[in-house]
C-alpha cells in the first residue's frame, strides 16, 4: 500500500493539470439556442412612440461543457454592447466568451434584452436602461427557478457585461425600486414600466447577481449604491473612452440630451467608501471596447488586452467560488501531507469526499492529488 502511495505521489509531482474555472478543461461545448426566459412589451420601432409596444419572447443561448458530470455549476450571464439600440447576444465577443467559459466548466448564458433608444432623449435613455435591468432580473429569476434542470448553482450566478450590458449589470446590482427614475413611471400614453422584478416572468426569486464583471460601464447615480448592496464587482475601463466616461459625463461625450452617468473610477471610489469588494483596471491610453471589438464584433480580432482582461476576470470569479475548504480532507484546519494520504486512500478504496475533489468534477483521481500538492507547495 505504501509503495502505491509513493508511486502515485511521485507521478503527481511530475504532472501538471489545468484548474477548472481558471483554465479550459473541456474540449467541446454544447449550445442550446433561443431558450425563452420571459415575455415583455417591446418597442416595434427604435425611435417612435411607446404606446404601441407589442409583447415579444425574450431568449438566451445556453452553453455547457460536453462530458461534464458536475451538477452544481456556477453560471456567467453575458450581456452584449450596442448602446441599447443595436447589438445581439450573437455578437462575436459574447459568443467567444460563452464558449471559453463553458470550456472552463461554467454554464455560460448569452442573453438578449429589449432594445429601443432615442439618443436625443434623456427620458428614452433612462427607460431603455431600465428595460434592460428588468430583462436581466427576469433572466436570473428564470435560471434560479430551473437550476436543477440546467445543473447550476442558484447561489453562484454572475453577470459579465460589455458597455450597455455593463450598464444593465451595474444598475441591477446597485439600484432599488425606490430609486427608479421618474421617467420609468411613464406619462401621457407611455406605459408605467413597473418594478424591477415585475416584468418578463412571474418567478419569485432573488434577482441580483452574486458577482459582477463590468467592461466599460457606468451607473446613473452613485448614491444608489448602498452598504447593503454587497455585490463584489470587477471593472475595466479605458482612460480615453469617448463613449462611456471613466469619471462622470454624458454618454458619447457631447450628447447633452442623454443623462449624466458615473463611470468606473467613481463607482470604484463609492464601493471602497462602503467597504464593498471591488477591483478596477484602467486601460492606459485606451478607448471604448479596448479588447478589440466594435459594437461587440471583432475589429481585427481579439488583442492582447482581451487575454489580460479575461484572465483577470476568471481569476476574480474564481475567488467568488466557495473553494476555501477544498483540500482539508481530514478537516484538521491544515492542508498537508496527511490530506494527500487520505485522498490517495479514497482513490484506492473508490470512495468520495467533496473536500478531496479539488477540480470539482465529481470524481477523485490523480489530478486532484496534483492540485492538492500545488495547494501545499
Amino acid at each position: 500500500m505504501k509503495k502505491k502511495i509513493i508511486i502515485i505521489i511521485l507521478l503527481s509531482l511530475l504532472s501538471s493539470q489545468d484548474i477548472r474555472y481558471l483554465d479550459e478543461v473541456f474540449d467541446e461545448v454544447e449550445k442550446t439556442e433561443d431558450v425563452v426566459y420571459g415575455n415583455a412589451p417591446d418597442l416595434p420601432f427604435i425611435f417612435l412612440f411607446e404606446w404601441n409596444t407589442q409583447d415579444i419572447d425574450l431568449g438566451m443561448d445556453i452553453y455547457e461543457p460536453i462530458g461534464d458530470t458536475l451538477t452544481n455549476r456556477p453560471v456567467i450571464i453575458f450581456l452584449h454592447s450596442g448602446s441599447f439600440f443595436s447589438g445581439s447576444n450573437e455578437a462575436d465577443d459574447m459568443v467567444d466568451l460563452s464558449i471559453a467559459s463553458a470550456k472552463r466548466g461554467y454554464v455560460a448564458v448569452s442573453m438578449e434584452y429589449r432594445l429601443g433608444l432615442n439618443i436625443l432623449s434623456t427620458y428614452s435613455g433612462e427607460r431603455a436602461v431600465y428595460r434592460g435591468v428588468q430583462d436581466a432580473s427576469a433572466g436570473i429569476r428564470y435560471l434560479r427557478e430551473f437550476h436543477e434542470e440546467y445543473n447550476i448553482d442558484p447561489d453562484k450566478i454572475f453577470i459579465w457585461g460589455s458597455s450597455a450590458g455593463s450598464f444593465i449589470g451595474l444598475h441591477l446590482a446597485y439600484s432599488q425600486d425606490e430609486e427608479r427614475p421618474e421617467s420609468t413611471f411613464g406619462g401621457g400614453n407611455d406605459p408605467d414600466l413597473g418594478c424591477i422584478d415585475c416584468s418578463g416572468n412571474t418567478y419569485s426569486h432573488y434577482s441580483r447577481p452574486n458577482a459582477l464583471v463590468s467592461c466599460w460601464g457606468a451607473i446613473g447615480g452613485l448614491d444608489w449604491i448602498d452598504i447593503e448592496d454587497n455585490i463584489p464587482t470587477l471593472m475595466f475601463h479605458g482612460d480615453l473612452d469617448l463613449i462611456v466616461p471613466l469619471g462622470s459625463g454624458f454618454p458619447f461625450t457631447i450628447n447633452i440630451t442623454l443623462p449624466v452617468v458615473y463611470g468606473s473610477s467613481l463607482i470604484h471610489d463609492r464601493l471602497n467608501e462602503l467597504g464593498i469588494e471591488n477591483q478596477l483596471y484602467v486601460g492606459e491610453n485606451e478607448l471604448h471596447e479596448y479588447w478589440g471589438t466594435l459594437n461587440g464584433n471583432w475589429f481585427g480580432g481579439p488583442n492582447e488586452n482581451y487575454t489580460q482582461i479575461t484572465n483577470n476576470a476568471y481569476n476574480f470569479l474564481y475567488s467568488q467560488l466557495d473553494v476555501s475548504g477544498l483540500g482539508d480532507v481530514n478537516q484538521d484546519n491544515n492542508i498537508d501531507v496527511l490530506d494527500i494520504i487520505q485522498s490517495v486512500n479514497l482513490i484506492l478504496n473508490n470512495e468520495y469526499n467533496q473536500l478531496a475533489d479539488i477540480d470539482s468534477n465529481g470524481v477523485i483521481n490523480i489530478l486532484d492529488i496534483v492540485q492538492l500538492i500545488d495547494l501545499i507547495i
